[in-house]
């Protein structure tokens, strides 16, 4: 087996590149991850539930309604039903798409750190 000349500069410089490279390899890793978690997060249920309570019982309670009115022929409760409903989708839908809007700014880069993007005051 022949003898290998080693460079200690060369070995050096590939310990850090490969630092580097597990460095970013490591940071990769937990924004996929963390990505992954808040794509469970929003995509559950649970969390608009929790996060828009009165909207979420009130359009629970009028579907229950709507059910009960649907079954019974009552005008009065079927009305209050669907409003109840309508209100409560709102709430929700309005939370939903402010997350939504959230998202996509946060996933946006930032552009105040761009190169001639210096904020000109009037």
């Amino acid at each position: 087996m022949p003898n290998r000349v080693v460079d200690p500069e060369q070995e050096r410089a590939k310990r850090a590149i490969r630092q580097r490279i597990g460095r970013l390899r490591r940071r990769l890793d937990h924004r996929a991850f963390r990505l992954r978690d808040e794509g469970r997060r929003l995509a559950s249920w649970r969390t608009y539930v929790t996060r828009y309570t009165t909207g979420a019982t009130a359009a629970a309670f009028g579907l229950g309604l709507a059910l009960a009115a649907g079954l019974s022929g009552r005008r009065l409760l079927r009305w209050t039903a669907l409003r109840l409903m309508r209100q409560g989708f709102r709430e929700v839908g309005h939370g939903v798409w402010g997350e939504v809007v959230r998202m996509w700014r946060d996933s946006a880069p930032d552009r105040s750190k761009a190169p001639g993007s210096e904020v000109h005051d009037a």
